[in-house]
């Protein structure tokens, strides 16, 4: 055991395996953090997906940062470099073990970081800048800065070790939500990511101490680069981060916003890093490759339930032959070794700004997600201008090749003018901020309510059915027989009810003129949009709309001594089909129940999703607490109903004898679900892969 020790450790003598394990741990570690501060941020923003495309501006960012900081200490002596980083491991090091003795975290209180005047983006950027700030920076300067000093020692080129990086990247991503997340909770998962932090900055100060023992074996003369090369540094690294950000948007909000599967696309983003910075990917064919998926994106650009899976391995297909054609024609322009740190800081500018073109400033100026389109419409055009045309043309053909390419751009720009042109559709009112796009659609009979591609509530336009509760909360509606029951049980004095989430705000049409109704809605533009475009609320005099995330803002009131007294209380805040998770924990139906009048009160879970099966979980936390549950499937068979599915819960046993819920009660679920917590959520588990085929096949007939 102990010669397989010293074997072990006999490895680290040699240079490319210490530098090669540091290089892949910090990587490894700067991507397992991003999921767990994520699971801090969300809940603050409604679960919304959109954090996850600002998340990346910071990401992407803070790389830019540290790769700046590698160049500029590059040029300082030896000796010089290895005292300020060893200070910059120091301070990292105070700072996280400050902090997480502190707090018990790694990363301070999100509450001690917002501001309310701030934009949600802002507020999720400067959130990231106080929690993961410093260890993500020491993290990002890891590799760029041990590439120039392995180039500096070995006087070889150092690009196989970024390949390596991105490795260390893709599988910290791949293992998180598939063996890390489901595996251990949160502050397991924080203990383990700090252990091996500890390792690595080790490993980094034992690196800095002694490959800096000495000057430098290896200086090379300064390389001259041309503003053309920089402008091709810049530009093929911000198209791939652009493609990552708007394929993203585009599959989790536009064609199926199931959660986590933001993963997939960056999973691929990285590996074509990964497979360019090892020479693969600037042949003949992945331009051709690129092309004929940008041309596939654009033929089911078009969004439809029937066409989801090929939407979907098309917009993938798209990001993946782009990103490899950029990322291997980056590798082609690479530089000689001793210009590697100018190089990244140029590499990754050009992410950073791809990041916030598309996460930002996209959404400023666009109210449809035209960014996917306008990133389809450069690839193909790049795609056609570099396209090796001497490949497949035979001589005599190809001197005519510049024209071909020419005509071919032109046409791109013409079908996109022409598809630009038939963007807009019928909506009376559409727009689009951080929480997503939102737009309302009006037929003869009916007006409607959408996020995204998701229906959020209608309203009947004749005077006759105008006060009528649809869709998801009819009155065979599981949250709709709660709200009958209570009321006709209490109609001698005032019934309180409170909503997390607003829509249309059709759950108000259930009001009687003494009763009250409370909204909590993250999204400000929301009731605007109820009350300019539906009559439920208005309807309502005791209807109130109380901004910011609900399971939030019910933890404020109860911390302040007010205690809501609600007879009934309904979770139906999800944007698209997205999970607030924070919002099915233990903690949170505990919170739930501690605001409820008394032991009658009910508790309704609006757990319709196409895509996952969130009954389970809520009858998991059900059993945990020892309350009574049932699930309600409804079919929308009443006028202007669709099918919905609620799971309600109660204190009380004998409030779902009465005959209105016991002729209702569907079969509870099989199988059992894990017991979701504050600290422990296995999204993954909840997946069902099995509808999205189901999906398409009923859209198909």
């Amino acid at each position: 055991m102990l010669h397989r020790i010293r074997g072990t450790l006999g490895l680290f003598k040699h240079l490319r395996t210490r530098y090669g394990f540091t290089i892949f741990l910090s990587a490894f570690l700067l991507f397992q953090i991003q999921p767990m501060i994520g699971r801090s941020l969300l809940p603050s923003f409604g679960g919304s997906v959109a954090v996850w495309g600002t998340s990346l501006v910071f990401f992407t960012t803070a790389l830019f940062v540290g790769y700046l900081y590698v160049y500029l200490i590059s040029t300082l002596s030896s000796r010089a470099q290895a005292r300020i980083h060893v200070t910059a491991i120091s301070a990292a090091l105070v700072w996280l073990c400050g902090v997480y003795l502190f707090t018990g975290s790694l990363y301070m209180p999100i509450d001690w970081v917002f501001g309310a005047a701030q934009t949600p983006s802002l507020q999720v950027l400067l959130g990231l800048f106080a929690t993961i700030g410093v260890p993500y920076f020491l993290l990002s300067t890891t590799g760029p800065l041990l590439q120039h000093w392995y180039a500096r020692e070995k006087g070889e080129e150092p690009y196989h070790l970024y390949a390596l990086s991105n490795l260390g990247s893709f599988l910290a991503l791949g293992t998180y939500p598939f063996l890390i997340e489901p595996g251990f909770g949160l502050g397991a998962q924080q203990g383990i990511w700090m252990f091996f932090f500890l390792i690595c900055a080790v490993l980094l100060i034992v690196i800095t101490r002694s490959s800096h023992a000495h000057e430098e074996k290896h200086r090379g003369a300064a390389e001259v680069i041309s503003l053309q090369t920089l402008a091709s540094w810049l530009g093929f690294a911000a198209l791939p981060a652009a493609l990552l950000v708007a394929t993203t948007a585009r599959i989790t909000q536009v064609i199926a916003p199931i959660p986590f599967l933001w993963v997939v696309p960056l999973a691929l983003y990285l590996l074509s890093f990964i497979l360019a910075f090892r020479g693969w990917g600037a042949g003949a064919l992945t331009p051709f490759l690129a092309l004929v998926s940008a041309a596939a994106s654009f033929i089911y650009l078009e969004w439809s339930f029937a066409d989801f899976s090929r939407q979907a391995v098309a917009n993938l297909a798209l990001l993946y032959f782009g990103s490899l054609y950029c990322h291997a024609l980056l590798y082609k322009l690479r530089p000689s070794a001793h210009s590697s740190s100018f190089y990244y800081v140029w590499t990754a500018l050009g992410g950073a700004v791809g990041t916030l073109l598309m996460s930002m400033i996209a959404p400023l100026l666009f109210v449809d997600f035209l960014e996917f389109l306008i990133a389809v419409a450069v690839l193909a055009a790049l795609a056609v201008m570099c396209f090796p045309a001497r490949t497949y043309l035979r001589d005599e053909y190809h001197k005519n090749a510049a024209g071909f390419k020419g005509a071919l751009v032109a046409i791109i720009l013409l079908l996109f003018n022409s598809h630009l042109e038939n963007t807009y559709d019928d909506s009376i009112y559409r727009s689009r901020n951080f929480y997503g796009q939102v737009r309302v659609t009006e037929t003869e009979e009916m007006r409607n309510l959408y996020h995204s591609t998701t229906l959020h509530g209608t309203q009947f336009m004749d005077a006759e059915r105008f006060d009528t509760p649809t869709t998801y909360y009819s009155p065979t509606s599981g949250v709709g027989r709660a709200l009958v029951y209570t009321q006709s049980n209490n109609l001698d004095r005032t019934v309180k009810v409170a909503v997390v989430g607003l829509g249309t705000g059709t759950l108000a049409s259930y009001c009687f003129d003494s009763d009250l109704f409370t909204f909590y809605e993250i999204d400000p533009r929301i009731e605007e949009v109820a009350r300019t475009y539906f009559s439920y609320l208005d309807s309502c005099a005791g209807a109130e709309v109380r901004y910011g995330d609900g399971r939030l803002n019910l933890e404020r009131e109860l911390k302040s001594g007010i205690k809501g007294e609600y007879d009934v209380m309904a979770i139906d805040a999800f944007s698209d089909d997205t999970v607030p998770v924070h919002l099915l924990t233990k903690e949170a139906v505990e919170l739930y129940f501690a605001h409820m009048r008394d032991d009658n009160s009910i508790l309704a879970i609006h757990t319709s999703n196409r895509y996952l099966e969130l009954s389970p979980v809520v009858m998991r936390v059900a059993i945990e607490l020892g309350l009574s549950a049932m699930v309600i499937e409804d079919y929308g068979e009443g006028e202007g109903a669709t099918t919905s599915q609620w799971v309600l819960l109660s204190k009380n046993a004998e409030v779902f004898a009465d005959k209105l819920f016991v002729e209702a009660a569907s079969e509870p679920p099989t199988g059992g679900a894990p017991l979701w917590t504050d600290d422990y959520a296995n999204v993954f588990a909840t997946v069902d892969l099995s509808a999205l085929r189901l999906w398409e096949e009923e859209y198909e007939e």
